[in-house]
């Protein structure tokens, strides 16, 4: 898309103006999600009506008006073009989606990721998906593998709420259970554990990983994930490897698995591994 974007306004934009402009935009559903420098902002309206006579798809440009941040990871975004809403629908490998960009945290470019993990999961397996959101694991790995209980916990109320609809709309409401409240309170009351773990946290799991671990069987699989340089993978390992050494566990395997350019230098990891 970043090409593309600076092509339709090279008439338009001087080559000192097309040097600020950020390479492309994300596609959530019908809505563009672009990055606009300060220095631009003047620019805004042109660059979002290029966007909508590129593309019949979309029906709304947002600009991102700041990063990632809060509680729940969420993304201020400001409407710039086209309709005055912020919900749309993904479809992400014939999985339906529905959530609103500005009020929960959703990865567009995970969706490759999700489906691996899927791939992963053995036939009976129970798995529990912390920080689940709007359910895009739970939903994943319901239709492409052949689970055997699926439990997702999330504590943001609107992306638990979304995540209700999403298991509606995909019919998958015998296989999910979906769990409102924080890991660190719901976790500790689980009566059996489980198989494989996975902590969607994107950034800052360690913080949970003492009480999560304590779901996990002996020899299940965790899967966490982590920001982190390229030079730096055995840092993630660490995180795990200090709260196993706390719990009395080890690390019987390991591997890494990357996941996604997140900023300069740095991407989202996974680290998979089995615990004893």
């Amino acid at each position: 898309m970043g090409r593309r974007l600076k092509q339709l306004l090279a008439s338009q934009f001087s080559p000192e103006e097309l040097q600020l402009l950020v390479g492309g935009y994300d596609l959530v559903g019908d809505i563009a999600i672009v990055i606009i420098p300060e220095s631009l902002d003047v620019k805004e309206r042109e660059i979002a009506e290029a966007i909508l006579a590129d593309n019949n798809r979309i029906r709304v440009v947002a600009k991102r008006s700041a990063h990632y941040s809060g509680e729940f990871r969420t993304l201020p975004v400001k409407i710039i073009a086209g309709e005055n809403r912020l919900e749309t629908e993904v479809i992400e490998f014939g999985i339906r989606l529905r959530l609103n960009i500005e009020q929960v945290y959703f990865s567009i470019r995970s969706g490759g990721e999700r489906r691996r993990i899927a791939s992963l999961v053995r036939s009976g397996e129970n798995v529990l998906v912390l920080f689940s959101g709007i359910a895009p694991y739970p939903l994943m790995i319901s239709r492409y593998s052949r689970a055997g209980e699926i439990v997702a916990v999330e504590k943001n109320p609107i992306a638990h709420h979304y995540a209700e609809i999403n298991v509606k709309l995909n019919k998958r409401e015998n296989s999910i259970k979906l769990i409102h409240g924080d890991v660190e309170d719901i976790v500790p009351a689980f009566s059996r554990r489980f198989d494989r773990l996975v902590m969607v946290y994107p950034k800052g799991g360690e913080q949970f990983l003492y009480t999560a671990l304590g779901a996990l069987k002996p020899g299940g699989t965790l899967h966490f994930y982590d920001m982190q340089h390229l030079d730096s993978l055995e840092l993630s390992l660490e995180k795990v490897r200090n709260v196993c050494k706390k719990r009395g566990q080890s690390l019987l395997d390991f591997s890494f698995t990357l996941c996604g350019h997140c900023a300069p230098r740095t991407h989202r990891i996974c680290v998979d591994c089995r615990i004893k």
